[in-house]
């Protein structure tokens, strides 16, 4: 549009006021999708109140640009995790549903998340015509989306696992990730001996 705007100049039937208009609707309309992209990949949720606040956006807008019903289940008791933990399992939430949108053939979807006093497990099912995971060969791997894979390396780097399991009923992934310790559990051994030493003679 700029290049016509540059050669029409010259020309006196050039509207370059339209020409302009137009240019500057598109800048905005790229603008938007730039915002909305950027937002989808590192939403401020996940950085402000962390994966569970994360999770409730992305799956409320997923279901409004999609067709698939999609039910997101979490412990009242939300853990915060490290930064680069949350992120590699929003991104196993945001790869998983790809999936399902492109792949799968479901009309629903099942997000839910457990929690124990050492890892947080995450769960993402669909009822769709699944697909054989073991006998993937690497460029199907590629072509059914390298993110969900090459997040089970990224899990492990982490500490953390992913499973992917396929059948003719459905596709479930299920990840777990370790919780932060953050020396809490030490400190919390030492405080019946603090106690001990204080009280004594």
């Amino acid at each position: 549009s700029l290049s016509q705007i540059s050669h029409g100049l010259n020309r006196p039937e050039f509207d370059a006021r339209a020409a302009l208009a137009e240019v500057t609707a598109l800048v905005g309309k790229v603008e938007g999708e730039i915002r909305t992209l950027s937002y989808v990949l590192h939403p401020p949720l996940l950085d402000e109140l962390g994966l569970g606040s994360a999770l409730s956006w992305y799956v409320e807008g997923f279901n409004k640009r999609s067709r698939i019903a999609v039910t997101l289940e979490l412990p009242p008791a939300f853990p915060r995790l490290s930064k680069d933990k949350e992120i590699a399992l929003f991104r196993i939430v945001q790869e998983s549903l790809t999936n399902v949108l492109r792949h799968s053939g479901s009309p629903n979807a099942l997000i839910r998340a457990t929690v124990d006093r050492e890892c947080l497990r995450l769960f993402i099912e669909d009822s769709g015509h699944g697909f054989p995971v073991r006998s993937l060969t690497l460029n199907q791997r590629l072509e059914r989306g390298v993110g969900v894979f090459g997040m089970k390396e990224r899990l492990q780097q982490l500490g953390g696992s992913l499973e992917i399991e396929s059948s003719a009923k459905g596709t479930r992934v299920s990840a777990r990730m370790p919780l932060e310790t953050s020396g809490l559990g030490d400190l919390a051994a030492e405080i019946p001996r603090i106690t001990d030493r204080l009280s004594g003679p």
